[in-house]
């Protein structure tokens, strides 16, 4: 069984970790960033009261698995963010900082395992415990539950057209014409309850839903039949 939720706002930023002054962002939440926003629906904390850089929720993620898909076609949006200028507020009390963001982001999601019982209870009555958010306090994010799906495996062993991002591994095979392109992105997938990146992850993507990622092969690639959806799966945390 998984359960299926889409979250959408006017805009989201998944900041890249190597960028500095300009803020760039992932196009769709990374693995760790939805660990997050799983633990906030469901009400784990953080744990950042006593200490800022704290995550303690990550041992509560233990055996949960998850899956992403864009809903809408990624579009992006530029602006300057204006913060305060701790650093010389003597001469300018204000500085700009310029940042990148998806515009009017929708994302499905799908949890198996682990904290999907939980989450469930929480999903069927339209509540969170904290307030769910796209990668920034100030992108809120409007969350609805889709669906409760049984997994089927793939009934054909041949190429298959995958709905979701898919997680890189050296058996993939990757039909490039039928696909029509693909991006590959390296994210962050498991962090330390101090916040510490204890592993990456590679994926596959295409920019819009009517676009998928078509697989000759996938060995080493978790795949299942979610209702209509083929869902490519990250390894369990």
């Amino acid at each position: 069984m998984a359960i299926v939720f889409e979250i959408s706002g006017p805009m989201a930023m998944f900041r890249k970790p190597y960028t500095t002054t300009s803020s760039v962002s992932f196009a769709f939440p990374p693995p760790t960033a939805v660990a997050g926003l799983i633990c906030a629906i469901v009400g784990i904390s953080h744990g950042s009261e006593g200490q800022g850089c704290s995550a303690s929720y990550w041992p509560e993620v233990t055996g949960t698995r998850v899956s992403l898909a864009l809903r809408k076609p990624i579009s992006w949006l530029r602006q300057s963010v204006n913060f305060t200028n701790v650093k010389e507020p003597q001469k300018n009390p204000r500085i700009q900082i310029k940042h990148q963001f998806v515009a009017n982001p929708r994302y499905r999601i799908y949890v198996a395992g682990g904290l999907e019982e939980r989450l469930h209870s929480f999903l069927r009555r339209g509540a969170f415990a904290y307030t769910p958010y796209l990668g920034v306090a100030y992108a809120l994010a409007d969350i609805s539950h889709v669906a409760n799906l049984e997994e089927h495996p793939p009934e054909d062993d041949g190429p298959l057209a995958v709905d979701t991002v898919v997680p890189w591994t050296d058996g993939i095979e990757l039909n490039v014409l039928e696909s029509g392109g693909a991006f590959k992105e390296t994210m962050p997938f498991r962090m330390d309850d101090t916040r510490r990146l204890l592993e990456s992850v590679t994926v596959l993507y295409a920019t819009s839903p009517e676009k998928k990622i078509v697989l000759n092969k996938r060995s080493g690639v978790h795949v299942t039949q979610c209702g209509n959806d083929v869902v490519a799966w990250f390894p369990a945390w």
